[in-house]
């Protein structure tokens, strides 16, 4: 008899040792110490990342931009099976569990929804664009088979922001633990926006940035502010894990001041051993007593009483030169005494934890300052390397670097370091290894400009060796990531790269054949969202107007354009790809797997409309929207719905920052959403000759909050109907600057107010 194994046996072999090898990520930057690092990674290695044998399997679409951090968790039973989930966050406060043994399905375990999502615009905030849902990374606790979730949502009363704390199950998604909570606290202090002695949190005025901690029993949750703006303070509340009702305790940094946002690039807080809590804050008051901005806090786990601080002596110079000293948040070192922090002004520090200096120089016997780069650090992750601990740090336009820490100091001199092909703002590090073994390290650098929107790249590099590029995601173009996510770190797991993109998807990568051991589940095609082609907020379709679509199997592998046919006409099928409103086909402006640009049909009557793509005759699932006689908004630069509008100067020029308008002048604005038509809209026309159709809806613009006289409002000469001009001059009184806001008003339907004029 053969003594070799049948396949059956190996098979079985396979499978189980899978099953036993499973890795969790339960917690943003991977663990407690925030080390942005998986040390138990088996599968990959330098050795096996290289384009030959690593890309990208597959996409999972989602209904937002994903901020969070995916986690995983190893057989949880669902659906009367255990399954490997991958939990997955968006802005359009939805929660998703994905079957992480199939990774080609586009359908979820499980979704749910935990509310409307606040419009950036409602809170005067372009940022985070278009929308704020669910932007901090939850936390998981296995043993209660629970992820714990912040969502933002609109107050169906007053029509504000409102947090709440979810409990959800890991099993089917439904609320536990007594929750959800709102989230509310009243502390005593004389500080900003105190009343009679007393600050009331506002969830107006502050953020939900940082991920979810849980420890000591309780779930930790910190709050920054919108940019600086309005009256803030940094806020950590500590809620009991098994009960949301019951909030332990809250701590205000600035009691009797301003500012001290705890917002840390999403970083959440760390705890050590003993079960402390640290957090770093940003611009702010600091007097060492009840003020503690620009400082390195260690918390007590309990009552969150303040137990030491380090308080750079420059830290008013850091206020005024907008130098945060909590960009990055904390990092514990593994089987230190030491604590890692950085700034905006590009000064890396290493802080004794028990005897952390207080208010002092960049170099003490307790604290060491080190100038990594020129100006700024927003995202950094550490590799406790067997030679030492490693830290990566990106600059931003510049490189990654390394750098060793050796005899609890941090080495000058720097080890290695990468310059992208194209110059990035922002990055997120992870790192992936086995142990602090040389020759298992890889570092995983995402770069892209999320703020424009311009595709993202996800690297590959030998953490040994910065300058080895192992792979990217630019190498082949099935491999492409989508738009970056702003400070988002990919997650690094049992052979599988998760990585968040605001393409509304969930980016996987991985070795070709590791797809499963299951088998692979049937092609379906999904719509998961529809947004304004020009503000890209999810609201109500009007008859006429550019949107896009996001989903699942829509289109293509690769984006393909529009086409105009001798008519003048833009086709209703494009490269397999067509688009229904209640039945009816609308123009296709572009076409791809994830991504559809499309223009309702101006037969569209309301109140809803059933959307519906079709790709090589495989229908999508439908999707209902509200449907209103006009949604307009207006067309940014940038493509983002937010910031310097495309908008003409009077001679023709760009409007911009170094070339505003006159006050009195003629400026061009672009939109879309203005509703039907007079004569009646012909689906996908492009418009060559006057007379040029005009909105029925009277067309009125606010230049600065003031009436500006409207010369012209209708269809864009040479452009296809749905596209809106609209010739307005600038008010003689308005004021100077490059962000005056602009806001249309098409009969009682108004743009967002985050789109802008340079004016002089």
């Amino acid at each position: 008899m053969s003594k070799r194994p049948s396949s059956v046996l190996v098979c079985l072999y396979c499978a189980t040792a899978l099953a036993f090898a499973q890795v969790n990520v339960l917690t943003a930057n991977y663990d407690n110490q925030r080390t942005n690092a998986n040390v138990h990674e088996t599968v990959l290695k330098p050795s096996n990342v290289n384009p030959a044998s690593f890309g990208k399997i597959a996409s999972f679409p989602v209904d937002g931009q994903i901020y969070t951090q995916p986690l995983y968790a190893a057989g949880v039973q669902t659906l009367g099976v255990k399954k490997n989930v991958v939990y997955v966050a968006t802005m359009h406060n939805s929660v998703y569990a994905i079957d992480a043994d199939a990774p080609g399905t586009n359908l979820p375990l499980w979704q749910v929804n935990l509310g409307p999502s606040v419009p950036s615009s409602l809170l005067q905030f372009d940022d985070i664009l278009p929308e704020v849902g669910i932007l901090s990374t939850p936390v998981i606790d296995l043993s209660r088979q629970v992820i714990y979730v912040v969502s933002d949502s609109l107050d169906g009363t007053s029509q504000m922001p409102v947090f709440r704390l979810h409990a959800l199950s890991l099993a089917n998604g439904h609320e536990v633990m007594n929750g959800p909570v709102t989230i509310r606290a009243t502390v005593t202090g004389s500080g900003a926006a105190s009343v009679d002695g007393a600050i009331a949190f506002d969830a107006f005025t502050q953020l939900q940035r940082p991920g979810l901690t849980l420890a000591n029993g309780a779930v930790y949750l910190a709050f920054g502010s919108h940019a600086d703006c309005f009256d803030f303070h940094g806020w950590l509340f500590a809620y009991d894990s098994s009960n949301l009702q019951h909030q332990i305790s809250v701590f205000n940094t600035t009691l009797n001041g301003w500012g001290g946002s705890i917002w840390q690039s999403g970083r959440a807080p760390a705890v050590d051993e003993q079960g402390n809590i640290y957090v770093v804050t940003g611009n702010g008051d600091y007097d060492g007593s009840s003020n503690f901005g620009e400082s390195v806090l260690r918390l007590s786990g309990d009552s969150l009483r303040v137990l030491d601080w380090y308080t750079p002596e420059e830290w008013d110079e850091f206020n005024n030169k907008d130098w945060d000293f909590g960009t990055t948040g904390a990092i514990l070192v593994p089987d230190t005494n030491l604590v890692l922090a950085a700034a905006k002004s590009g000064m890396l520090y290493l802080i004794q934890c028990d005897s952390m200096g207080h208010l002092g120089p960049d170099n003490t016997k307790s604290v060491q300052g080190v100038q990594v780069n020129q100006w700024g650090l927003f995202h950094m992750a550490l590799w406790n390397n067997q030679a030492g601990p490693i830290v990566y740090e990106f600059e931003p336009w510049g490189a990654l670097k390394a750098f060793q820490i050796v005899n609890d100091r941090i080495n000058e001199t720097m080890l290695s370091q990468y310059a992208p092909g194209s110059a990035s703002y922002y990055a997120s590090i992870a790192i992936s290894a086995n142990g602090g073994t040389d020759g298992t390290g890889i570092v995983w650098l995402i770069t892209g400009d999320s703020r424009a929107g311009s595709p993202g790249t996800l690297h590959a590099l030998d953490a040994s060796d910065l300058s080895h590029e192992l792979w990217n995601s630019d190498m082949a173009p099935n491999d492409a990531l989508g738009t970056a996510a702003k400070f988002a770190a990919a997650t690094v797991v049992n052979g599988r790269v998760y990585v968040p993109t605001f393409s509304n998807a969930l980016a996987i990568y991985g070795p070709p054949n590791s797809s499963s051991i299951h088998p692979a589940a049937p092609l379906t095609s999904q719509i998961t969202g529809l947004v304004n082609g020009a503000s890209f907020i999810p609201a109500a379709v009007s008859p006429g107007e550019l949107v896009t679509i996001y989903g699942a199997n829509i289109g293509p592998a690769q984006m393909s354009n529009f086409q105009v046919d001798a008519g003048n006409q833009v086709a209703t099928s494009l490269s397999g790809t067509e688009v229904l409103f209640d039945g009816m086909r609308a123009p296709v402006l572009y076409t791809s797997a994830t991504q559809v640009g499309a223009i309702v049909p101006f037969g569209l009557t309301g109140p809803t409309a059933q959307v519906q793509v079709l790709y090589n005759g495989l229908p999508s699932s439908s999707m209902t929207v509200p449907a209103v006689p006009a949604a307009p908004s207006l067309f940014s630069l940038d493509g983002t719905g937010s910031g310097p509008g495309t908008i003409l100067n009077q001679d023709g020029s760009l409007n911009s920052k170094d070339n505003p308008a006159a006050r009195d002048s003629v400026v061009v604005l672009y939109a879309t959403g203005a509703g039907n038509t007079d004569p009646f809209g012909v689906d996908g026309k492009v418009i060559m000759d006057a007379p040029y159709p005009t909105p029925l809806l009277p067309v009125t613009v606010l230049i600065d909050n003031q009436p500006a006289e409207v010369i012209y409002a209708g269809a864009a000469p040479a452009s296809v109907m749905g596209l809106v001009q609209i010739n307005v001059r600038a008010p003689r009184t308005a004021s100077n600057g490059s962000k005056v806001p602009v806001v249309i008003k098409v009969g009682d339907y108004s743009s967002s107010n985050v789109v802008t004029l340079a004016i002089r």
